[in-house]
């Protein structure tokens, strides 16, 4: 997951604050009310445009025509790899293939 986070556009706190707001689990005690909700708007609005971005890049040729469907598979064994219950790569070396193979994916996915 931190490699994940490290090669996203979000901070692992706004991953925390996404995290909590699809839970509605409210905020940390550590944290203001204001400062709270201004993050939970500025991660909004972080979504908004990365999926604007995602629109974009397909819609003028720089995403290949199947990257979208090849996300979406990515992003569903993703799920089933980091759930808990289900997980089925248990080492290091096995997990850090998966990482491997999805950042090749990743990077075939763009034209440039």
């Amino acid at each position: 997951m931190n490699q994940l986070v490290a090669n996203s556009l979000f901070t692992p706190r706004q991953l925390a604050i996404i995290s909590n707001q699809l839970n509605r689990r409210g905020r940390a005690q550590n944290i203001s009310s204001g400062a709270y909700y201004r993050q939970v708007k500025q991660c909004r609005d972080k979504v908004a445009g990365v999926l604007y971005s995602v629109l974009l890049l397909q819609s003028t040729g720089v995403l290949q025509p199947e990257a979208l469907g090849t996300l979406a598979r990515l992003a569903e064994q993703l799920g089933v790899i980091l759930s808990a219950d289900s997980s089925d790569i248990i080492d290091e070396t096995r997990l850090a293939d998966v990482i491997s193979v999805m950042d090749t994916l990743v990077k075939r996915m763009s034209k440039l």
